[in-house]
């Protein structure tokens, strides 16, 4: 999966760019892994070591209750593993799925929308809105406002397949949904660069997301049937619809508090989606409240019913696994407090999970 060229670049990409991909090939270069930089990822490889540290074996079945990009159900289904995957943001769950489907998604209708890349780039800008050129800072604000949505994905994706048809031969909504994060992706760019155009941008990045497709596809040709299945859902980590016992393990990252505002990050994607960012934000652990000090307070009891929520669906004796960060230096603003004074969250969780995991847990 790791060996040969790991992912195409643009021909334009700079010698340093390349020499980055060159040398960490074996990082995140490979399987559906790579498909959209989003922010605070996990590395595949570890997710991979985790789950073979906590001694899964393909048929068993692996939680991540906060799934971010998807990292661990693309992981654990390339290792035979199934998973339940869940997120309160609906852009996190549809990238996921985009993830997740694109390992057997159909590679013709993909040939025939890079031949007609111009013409969907037009298609999707007209119905869904088109970003400002370097609108967004590093940290996610907007210097200006995006072109406005005038139609979100929701409300004219049963249309949508139709008007593809006559362009695209095939094209089913794993296609659309593939050509949508593409598009998502180069939106993105868009937002925190003017180096090219927005229609570049998505050219650009189509290709390489053909290439991705290709690549894993070649490498699972034949033994496609030991991919398990990824049950992908939206949904509270607070109160997971799941019985009781139900996963032989789990794995995730929490928010670090309140380091990485997604909801600002994602933007223009989820108003895409058709969702109303303030009222998801009340859904957001990490980002509800206002003064730091409310948002550290109400973090903390969140992560509390989070880990109840994890020692209530794992089954007997089985491990869950937390990665998380000390956050120390913010939580030091955020509390005025010296930072040799902080509690770091990583002591927060193991004293959770002391009387809520029952000690079946292993903190990095």
């Amino acid at each position: 999966m790791c060996t040969g060229e790991p992912l195409l670049l643009p021909k334009h990409s700079s010698s340093r760019l390349r020499s980055f991909f060159e040398k960490n090939q074996f990082r995140t270069g490979y399987a559906t892994h790579g498909l959209f930089p989003y922010r605070g990822k996990f590395h595949p490889q570890m997710i991979k070591a985790l789950i073979n540290i906590m001694g899964l074996k393909p048929g068993d079945t692996i939680l991540d209750p906060m799934m971010g990009s998807g990292t661990v159900p693309i992981e654990a289904s390339l290792m035979g593993i199934n998973s339940i995957a869940v997120d309160a943001s609906p852009f996190c769950r549809f990238m996921t799925q985009a993830k997740y489907d694109a390992l057997t998604i159909s590679q013709k209708p993909l040939h025939s929308a890079l031949k007609n890349s111009k013409t969907l780039f037009e298609l999707f800008s007209k119905q869904l809105g088109l970003p400002v050129s370097g609108s967004k800072t590093r940290n996610g604000s907007r210097r200006s406002e995006f072109t406005g949505v005038k139609e979100s994905i929701t409300a004219f994706q049963s249309t949508l397949i139709d008007r593809f048809l006559g362009l695209i031969e095939g094209v089913d909504k794993d296609t659309l949904d593939f050509l949508l994060l593409a598009y998502l992706d180069s939106a993105g760019y868009s937002e925190r660069s003017k180096r090219k155009p927005p229609i570049e941008q998505f050219q650009a990045i189509l290709e390489r997301y053909v290439f991705v497709v290709q690549k894993i596809q070649y490498v699972l040709e034949g033994s496609e049937s030991i991919l398990a299945k990824a049950d992908i859902r939206q949904g509270d980590a607070r109160k997971l619809d799941l019985d009781d016992e139900h996963v032989d393990a789990i794995l995730f990252s929490p928010p670090y508090s309140f380091a990485i505002d997604y909801l600002a990050n994602d933007s223009f994607h989820l108003n895409i989606l058709g969702e109303d960012i303030e009222r998801l934000r009340e859904k957001m652990v990490g980002l509800r409240g206002k003064p730091l000090k409310e948002k550290y307070s109400i973090y903390i009891e969140d992560m509390g019913k989070i880990l109840a929520e994890c020692a209530r669906v794992l089954k007997p004796n089985r491990l869950c696994s937390i990665v998380i960060g000390t956050n120390d230096n913010q939580l030091s603003k955020a509390l005025g407090i010296p930072k040799e004074e902080v509690t770091g969250l990583h002591k927060i969780i193991i004293d959770f999970s002391k009387i809520r995991l029952r000690n079946c847990i292993k903190i990095i």
